[in-house]
């Protein structure tokens, strides 16, 4: 506004015509927002940040007593605990109270755990990858290039915008959670489902089983997505991976074999896998780990999607743009097609007070809430692609 002011200043001795044209010039040039970036932004930059966007979906700060974590380390030295937990909530979240939500938890990858708990652990997903607005673009019912910062073809906004006319999304709510890194999966496991997971059934309106869960993750973070609902597909029907690294995390492909039993007793879990072309962990379009893995899930009968992206190399850009809005969206519609099933935000009132109680239980593998029996009361039976 002071360069403005100048320019007007020094022509003010002008014609009113001449006066008005510069000015249309002026405020026109001022109104004009700087040119997009087809370029990603350097990942130091990204990793400075703390501040939340503003959007319409907005996220809660919460921090939950850990029993399992009494600290972690990080770059900056170890960290005390409780750590943080970032909460992505519907834009409609406080007005629309009947209406209850799936969950999808996120896992960052290894500059999320390097950065520690709390920095890069919660703020990963929230402030670094933009999800919540993501979830403000998919809720709006169509996306532009403006939307993906120039990432993605015009044949894939195509199908995007086909997506979102055919099925419009249906809001979800989103965790972004620190998690330690590959050595302490096991551990870490113990904190996720043993803690995180029934503090968000207990304190937000989710519906406190399996069928409404999902988890995910980006790069290191998306193999330990698989591996995690492979040993407690109890607690997540779906799981997805955003470039997964299975050269860092080959043990991935066997963790899944060797709880093959355990996955098809518990109704099997859905997939949805996602990369892109020039991204350098892209072991599906040459064949390998990533790809043997996919066709051995299919081969035993489970149903998995997967999309490869034409622009974005490994890392933010991806989970910013194109991975990240695709595997929101999947997310979505997988949990609306069993809220249809289940009759589920037609009659809130009724499902709430059955399981109020329930769902400030632990879980564990005999939880009463995730046998067959149970779903009857959610008129769910076996789904599409699962058993």
């Amino acid at each position: 506004m002071e360069h403005l002011a100048r320019i007007v200043e020094g022509i003010m001795n002008h014609s009113s015509k001449l006066l008005i044209g510069i000015l249309s010039v002026v405020v026109v040039t001022a109104m004009v927002p700087p040119a997009l970036a087809a370029v990603e932004e350097p990942w130091s930059e990204i990793e400075a940040r703390t501040k939340f966007l503003r959007t319409k979906h907005y996220i809660e700060v919460v921090r939950i007593h850990s029993n399992v974590f009494k600290s972690a380390g990080s770059k900056q030295g170890e960290v005390p605990g409780p750590f943080p937990v970032h909460v992505m909530l519907p834009d409609d979240y406080e007005t629309n109270l009947n209406r209850s939500y799936g969950v999808v938890y996120l896992l960052g990858g290894k500059s999320g755990w390097d950065n520690g708990p709390e920095l890069g652990g919660a703020t990963y997903w929230s402030v670094w990858c933009k999800t919540p607005l993501t979830m403000d673009h998919l809720k709006a019912g169509h996306v532009t290039k403006v939307d993906f910062q120039d990432n993605i073809s015009e044949e894939e906004l195509g199908l995007f915008n086909r997506w979102l006319s055919d099925e419009p999304y249906d809001d979800v709510i989103v965790v972004s959670v620190w998690n330690p890194g590959g050595g302490n999966t096991g551990h870490y496991e113990k904190y996720l489902i043993g803690e995180v997971v029934p503090f968000i059934d207990t304190h937000y309106r989710t519906v406190p089983n399996r069928h409404f869960r999902g988890i995910d993750g980006a790069c290191a973070g998306a193999a330990q997505a698989i591996m995690i609902s492979a040993r407690n597909p109890h607690v997540f029907a779906y799981a997805g991976g955003q470039q997964t690294d299975l050269g860092s995390y080959p043990e991935t492909h066997r963790v899944w074999r060797d709880n093959l039993s355990k996955i098809r007793k518990a109704g099997g879990v859905a997939y949805n896998i996602n990369t892109n072309v020039r991204d350098g962990c892209n072991s599906y379009s040459n064949g390998g780990r990533l790809y043997q893995l996919v066709e051995d899930m299919r081969a035993q009968g489970f149903p998995v999607d997967v999309h490869i992206f034409k622009s974005c190399p490994h890392g933010y850009c991806a989970y910013r743009y194109p991975n990240g809005h695709q595997a929101l969206y999947w997310f979505s519609q997988q949990f609306k097609r069993n809220f249809r099933s289940a009759g589920i935000n037609q009659d809130v009132e009724k499902r709430r007070a059955s399981t109020s109680s329930e769902s400030k239980e632990s879980i564990s593998e005999s939880s009463e809430l995730d046998t067959v029996s149970q779903m009857a009361k959610y008129n769910l039976g076996p789904l599409p692609g699962l058993w």
